[in-house]
């Protein structure tokens, strides 16, 4: 469990699923979330999907629900996704979504957002974080970029919805370049 001021980010539980299952298949969301909004998934196929991680095997997927610290009302999903291509765990993508419209543009992104950084750089000792987001997405970019995220390139033409292809954006960040916030030092390390 990682624990900032006003969010815990906690493990999946199967509860869990049907909340994302709401939110996996709004189109708003998963427009933003993973630029795909005609995205549609069965509560059968979301099973599928997140069996690993509810079992706790998934070493490269660390996935964690969102929760106000205040109400423990469940806003959304993060992820750090550990790249698996070489023998050893240096690279990561992180990822989040705020699923309760209610929640957004109220600071909770930033705050998920910097407790993924300090579990990837501080904790697993990453080499580099990742972010992808596509090109028309402007708030996921300034995020990423208020976080300390550097533009290192964009892939034409590689999304393609409302009947048109759009840019994605990569993003990244080393180790050397993160620097935790004040913020973060008044956070806890890790809840146990």
């Amino acid at each position: 469990m990682l624990t900032g001021k006003k969010v815990v980010l906690r493990a999946f539980e199967r509860d869990d699923l049907k909340l994302l299952h709401k939110w996996e298949n709004d189109e708003e969301i998963m427009r933003l979330a993973r630029s795909s909004p005609d995205h549609a998934i069965s509560m059968v196929a979301l099973e599928a999907k997140y069996d690993k991680v509810l079992r706790g095997e998934d070493f490269a997927e660390r996935a964690y629900i969102i929760e106000d610290k205040a109400t423990k009302k469940s806003l959304g999903w993060a992820s750090i996704s550990i790249h698996q291509w070489t023998r050893r765990a240096t690279t990561a993508d992180v990822g989040l979504a705020i699923g309760e419209k209610g929640f957004w543009q109220k600071g909770y992104g930033t705050e998920v957002t910097e407790l993924l950084l300090k579990e990837a750089f501080e904790q697993l000792n990453l080499h580099r974080v990742g972010w992808w987001t596509f090109a028309d997405n402007t708030a996921s970019i300034a995020l990423a970029k208020k976080m300390g995220f550097k533009e290192e390139g964009r892939v034409r033409d590689s999304v393609f919805f409302d009947n048109k292809y759009h840019d994605s954006v990569v993003l990244g960040i080393l180790k050397e370049e993160y620097e935790p916030t004040e913020h973060h030092s008044s956070m806890h390390r890790r809840s146990r």
